[in-house]
């Protein structure tokens, strides 16, 4: 259900968070249209977006944005 989605993504954010006081942590959500498109997920997403967005210091983003990231951070030797 719904809620379940959204309390299983609450409880990975919520041990993440706690966990990321020590050292930075990622979670990483795989979306597929025809599960997570369901009405219900969908909202239980939207949800779960809004509750993370409200903790400080937290970087919601795709994948391409962390690559970038990475890549400008830490580039790559120069021969």
């Amino acid at each position: 259900s719904g809620a379940d989605f959204f309390a299983l993504l609450k409880d990975a954010f919520d041990l993440l968070w706690q966990e990321g006081e020590r050292r930075p942590k990622m979670m990483s959500i795989g979306l597929h249209g025809r599960i997570s498109g369901h009405p219900a997920r969908a909202m239980a997403l939207a949800r779960f977006l809004d509750y993370v967005q409200g903790h400080d210091a937290v970087w919601v983003c795709r994948r391409v944005d962390i690559a970038r990231h990475w890549m400008a951070v830490h580039p790559a030797p120069q021969p």
